[in-house]
């Protein structure tokens, strides 16, 4: 217990620090987890591949938001910051890898080996670069860390109170098949205090408004806990209680950020929306 306490506390340190100090800290410290990331979903998969680390660092670079922070802490080339040249290139590797997955083995399954290409570039890659683009998501297209804190904190807050609702009145299985502790009760009861939370966020994170930060709560709320059955899901499959052990006590990244990287692609959607 003690362990985990001390674990959580050094993690949560860790992640508010790098993203208030400055953008560049942001980014290293998101590429190390997307790096560990597809390291625990090959674990998952069973499936493992240098190209996926390869596919993943290009594709960190290439985005939208890594450019953006590269830009503003270094020089960088018109050719690199060019955004349909990089997708372009992103596409080239992303098909480069299919033909070299497909043809490194003669095997019967090669649609479940692309499948799995897939999954992994979906879902340990492509999140982490969204994640980047996050906090640009304003009128000036500054790097703002309090946007991507308060996202994490609605996260918190969603699982956290889910949790605590689910424990003290839950009584209805929300997908027992996937998660059986997981009840009805228990996410009502997370999206309500989310609201709450971020109506107290709205006070002290004013580049949003009220009804702004209420609807990605909302959003926060009903695909994080999406993300949260994903994982289950997964996790499952595999026969394994955590994805890794980066964080004793807490699991692997996959296991901390099961809700961010399922939400983000529509956490950027409606930051962009409203900005």
């Amino acid at each position: 217990m003690l362990q985990r306490a001390f674990s959580g506390i050094i993690f949560i340190s860790i992640l508010i620090g790098a993203t208030l100090f400055n953008s560049l800290t942001f980014y290293l410290l998101f590429f190390f987890f997307m790096l560990v990331a597809i390291f625990e979903f090959q674990k998952l998969s069973k499936y493992k591949t240098p190209f996926f680390y390869v596919l993943g660092v290009i594709s960190f670079i290439l985005s939208a938001g890594g450019i953006q922070i590269l830009k503003s802490n270094f020089e960088v080339t018109n050719i690199i910051s060019n955004n349909i040249i990089n997708t372009s290139f992103i596409y080239v590797i992303l098909f480069a890898s299919f033909l070299i997955v497909l043809f490194k083995r003669v095997n019967n399954s090669p649609f479940l080996d692309l499948g799995i290409v897939f999954l992994t570039y979906l879902y340990a890659i492509v999140p982490f670069t969204i994640i980047l683009a996050i906090p640009f998501c304003n009128e000036a297209h500054i790097y703002e860390g309090t946007t991507f804190l308060g996202c994490i904190i609605l996260i918190w807050s969603t699982d956290t109170f889910a949790y605590l609702t689910g424990k003290a009145i839950g009584k209805h299985k929300l997908y027992p098949k996937i998660s059986p502790n997981k009840t009805i009760e228990g996410s009502v009861g997370g999206l309500f205090f989310t609201l709450i939370t971020a109506s107290i966020l709205s006070y002290y994170f004013t580049q949003y408004s009220l009804p702004e930060w209420i609807g990605l709560s909302i959003v926060i709320s009903i695909f994080g806990g999406l993300g949260d059955l994903v994982e289950s899901m997964f996790k499952r499959a595999a026969n394994i209680k955590d994805s890794g052990n980066l964080i004793p006590g807490h699991g692997g990244v996959l296991d901390r950020f099961d809700s961010l990287l399922f939400a983000s692609p529509f956490i950027y959607f409606y930051l962009q929306l409203i900005s």
